[in-house]
């Protein structure tokens, strides 16, 4: 079996990989094998209803581009000069605990 050394290793990254092995139940060594099959694997395929097979990345673009859409077609609300600025917004909440 081979065997893998890093060296410089960030320790917050390994911090994350302990926190996730931790919570899937799998050894330290076990979680970075998953993750780097997970990152050289090729990318999902979904099927689409209307084109067949699709790369899940293009499917969520897609999604995304559509809610982008969405949010441009809302109607722009005008805000009243004397409105206050989210910084005295927070300040205020702040300030009443």
């Amino acid at each position: 079996m081979a065997i893998l050394q890093v060296k410089d290793f960030p320790p917050t990254l390994y911090e994350d990989l302990r926190r996730c092995a931790k919570a899937k139940h799998r050894s330290i060594s076990q979680q970075t094998v998953m993750a780097i099959r997970e990152h050289l694997s090729p990318p999902k395929r979904l099927v689409d209803e209307n084109s067949g097979l699709e790369d899940e990345r293009e499917t969520r673009r897609r999604r995304r581009q559509g809610v982008l859409k969405e949010i441009q077609q809302l109607p722009t609300i005008a805000i009243p000069p004397d409105f206050p600025s989210p910084a005295e917004i927070i300040r205020e909440i702040r300030d009443k605990r």
